[in-house]
């Protein structure tokens, strides 16, 4: 059987200008040709972003693959499958059931109006969307070193929305020093205890996380966990915030829109859904009017949800 598989996705959020979508396309075109490379065994690219690379953990039974992907957790609704459990993995997961329920933990409000503009980051084999386990709560630390005045507020706020949207209860465990990191360990025994390292939720820099620099004003993305071919869960994520940009657009009179709408932007990327070519969703690739989730990102939310839950990890 194989082992305990890894993977990391983190999307990226930039502002609307017309020179900025031209540097994306070009950006595009850069990752196609660096693809060509790869086949030559070099390496291109920011490896969260563009989803390209593969490290194997370990040998044997317990061998795990750690890759970044461009797709995050499904909701899956068939029960635990059996596996390796998770206490058997060594260093690189924790005991298994950490705060795990028997039935999820609340349950996501039913969307205003129905909609299909939604696209998942990650499906099952069966099709279902990959997700959090709604049967425990999610963890979240915020590096705080260099928030702007005035945006615990605006976090705090952007997380309510997406536990009402989701079911998921979130609980703060308080600031960290924890620096973000495109190779973010998802089990730190020694900093977090035994359980999946909470959610990563850094104001920072692009010179600190340099997938924020030019437009790019945030990222987000999970990592998820999976035995062999069995379904995959997200257990932990991270969201980078660009503070100096943030800080900029807070002095003006609807900063704390925009500013609002990146974060519940990036929490969407967190919980598992991908860019949507609609501009009336929040999930678009380019916010305009920072008027909040729209019906078809509630509907995805809804659905990310509804995952099953996983006592085995």
């Amino acid at each position: 059987m194989d082992g305990p598989e890894f993977r990391d996705r983190t999307p990226r959020h930039s502002r609307s200008r017309t020179a900025w979508r031209i540097s994306r396309d070009l950006a595009a075109a850069a990752v196609i040709a660096g693809a060509a490379f790869l086949a030559a065994g070099l390496i291109y690219g920011d490896p969260r972003f563009v989803g390209l690379f593969e490290v194997n953990r370990g040998a044997g039974a317990d061998a795990r693959t750690a890759e970044p992907s461009p797709d995050p957790p499904v909701a899956g609704h068939a029960g635990p499958q059996p596996g390796v459990p998770a206490a058997a993995q060594g260093n690189d997961a924790p005991p298994p059931g950490f705060e795990e329920q028997a039935e999820p933990l609340g349950r996501p409000e039913t969307p205003p109006g129905a909609s299909d503009s939604y696209q998942f980051l990650a499906t099952n084999n069966d099709g279902t969307p990959v997700g959090y386990s709604p049967c425990r709560p999610l963890h979240y630390v915020v590096n705080t070193e260099l928030e702007p005045e005035g945006a615990e507020r605006l976090v705090e706020d952007a997380i309510k929305t997406m536990s009402r949207a989701t079911g998921i209860a979130f609980i703060n465990d308080g600031p960290t020093t924890e620096a973000p990191s495109q190779s973010r360990a998802p089990y730190q025994k020694d900093v977090y205890g035994e359980r999946w390292a909470p959610l990563l939720i850094a104001w920072t820099t692009p010179e600190e996380a340099p997938q924020l620099k030019g437009p790019v004003i945030g990222t987000g993305g999970s990592t998820h966990f999976s035995f062999g071919d069995g379904p995959k869960s997200f257990v932990t994520g991270s969201l980078e915030l660009d503070a100096p940009q943030i800080t900029e657009d807070l002095r003006r009179s609807s900063g704390a829109d925009y500013a609002t709408a990146v974060i519940l932007h990036e929490l969407g990327h967190v919980r598992g859904l991908e860019h949507v070519d609609d501009p009336v969703q929040l999930m678009s690739p380019e916010i305009g009017t920072p008027d909040g989730l729209a019906d078809g990102d509630l509907n995805g939310l809804h659905e990310l949800g509804r995952a099953q839950c996983r006592k085995d990890l």
